[in-house]
């Protein structure tokens, strides 16, 4: 039986069917220029547990935020509406809205638990030593343009399991290999 090739580009991690459900899938918060700032988004905590596991960890620090919607300059006091929508099936996360861009010396930080990935990473259907190798090259990537993915250098924890990097600007990110 021929097996066609994978797709070209980045290797999206897959939930695990498994995975409980998210605390929530879209979630939104005020970004003031001179303040830290971020959002937590956990999945639910199974029974007799008070806070779920973490799913994302997104902080602007103080003094991060450098421009608004658009990529309007900001000042001291000004603030953003972030959002931030969640597809926990893909890894993926959105945030808006488009042209927010962090300062090179406080850039935002962006952390996402992959503890709840299927274990299959390539979907060859067997959890081999080909996934442990894919697994050590996970990173987070954004979304440039209409197909393009480009990796951004990241810290990849196998042992918590995470994946993080530092943003400087808001698209939509992915975790992968």
């Amino acid at each position: 039986m021929d097996q066609s090739p994978p797709p070209a580009g980045p290797g999206f991690l897959r939930q695990a069917p498994s995975a409980p459900p998210l605390e929530t899938y879209q979630t939104s918060f005020w970004a003031y220029d001179g303040e830290a700032s971020g959002v937590t988004v956990n999945y639910q905590p199974a029974a007799g547990q008070l806070v779920g596991q973490p799913f994302l960890r997104f902080d602007i620090p103080k003094n991060g935020l450098a421009a608004g919607a658009d990529g309007v300059r900001t000042k001291r006091g000004d603030s953003v509406l972030v959002t931030v929508t969640i597809d926990s099936v893909t890894f993926t996360v959105d945030f808006q809205p488009s042209g927010v861009w962090f300062s090179n010396g406080n850039p935002a930080r962006l952390t996402i638990w992959y503890e709840n990935a299927a274990p299959d990473l390539n979907g060859d259907g067997v959890v081999d030593s080909v996934d442990q190798v894919l697994q050590q090259q996970i990173a987070l990537w954004y979304h440039d343009g209409a197909t393009h993915w480009v990796p951004l250098s990241s810290v990849n924890d196998p042992t918590l399991p995470s994946v993080s990097t530092v943003l400087y600007h808001f698209s939509e990110y992915a975790v992968s290999y």
